[in-house]
């Protein structure tokens, strides 16, 4: 039997000159990864930094994703080189790497996503993402060569001074980044003072990281802020962002619960930010 190509929804919708949209998991659920698809949502982050799942659970997942025509991303805990095969080896179809903070951090996490002679990933034939087959390993590595993203995040102020040179590690019309503004803010708050998201550094930053993306061609995913909501994604898209994360399941399912009891029981309960 050949292998079955799979799509990478980002990529596809990007090459139409359209916003893929996308949801954080951080519950790993693989039902509501079938609902997201079923809607109409291009991709979903499944979150290994914030959630806790282990691979069975990703690769549980990303079945159901498959099913439901939906992209799977996944960001890791860490820069590590073993953690990601076992995602890029499970079918996921982009890998997201936090706190990359330096070109050589770059570096590293674009070899680990890659196959040689481009990268260092190890191979192994008797995986999902190739189908279990080892007469079509060619064509495996075919695709993942065009469709697995490298999606850096800029978190810390040395990612940010070190941005054009962590960008340049990075393909156009592959690969991508992100600025976290939850921790990038978390990194400059001084003992004793409270956490602003809307820092005037984090705008800087970002207008600094936004030129380089799109002097270089690499789009840049971001959540909507100050608010999760349609209206505040469709501002951070006139500033340039090109691949919205919309939110995380999570607090999505905390505001429906808000909301829920507001409108029946008139109580208000404050509720959460939008970070990344």
């Amino acid at each position: 039997m050949s292998f079955k190509q799979k799509e990478n929804r980002i990529l596809t919708t990007l090459k139409k000159g359209e916003v893929p949209l996308g949801m954080q998991f951080n519950t790993g659920d693989p039902s509501l990864v079938e609902i997201l698809g079923y809607t109409g949502f291009d991709f979903y982050m499944l979150c290994l930094e914030h959630g806790h799942m282990g691979i069975e659970r990703i690769e549980h997942c990303v079945r159901a994703a498959d099913a439901a025509g939906i992209t799977t991303i996944v960001r890791v805990p860490e820069n590590d080189p073993s953690i990601i095969r076992h995602c890029i080896e499970a079918g996921a179809q982009g890998i997201v790497i936090p706190h990359i903070k330096t070109r050589e951090d770059a570096k590293k996490a674009v070899a680990s996503v890659r196959y040689p002679p481009e990268g260092e990933c190890g191979i192994c034939p008797a995986i999902r993402a190739a189908q279990y087959s080892i007469a079509d390993w060619n064509e495996y590595l075919e695709q993942a060569k065009r469709q697995n993203m490298v999606i850096l995040l800029l978190e810390d102020k040395e990612a940010i001074e070190n941005a054009e040179e962590i960008f340049a590690e990075l393909k156009p019309g592959l690969d991508a980044a992100g600025l976290a503004r939850g921790d990038l803010s978390q990194s400059i708050t001084l003992p004793g003072e409270k956490v602003t998201w809307n820092h005037p550094y984090i705008e800087k930053a970002f207008e600094k990281v936004m030129a380089i993306s799109k002097r270089t061609g690499i789009p840049l995913m971001d959540m909507p802020r100050p608010e999760h909501t349609p209206e505040c994604a469709k501002k951070v898209l006139e500033s340039g962002v090109k691949i919205i994360l919309y939110s995380v399941d999570q607090l999505l399912f905390y505001q429906m619960c808000q909301d829920i009891v507001e409108g029946i029981k008139g109580k208000t309960v404050k509720g959460s930010e939008s970070v990344q």
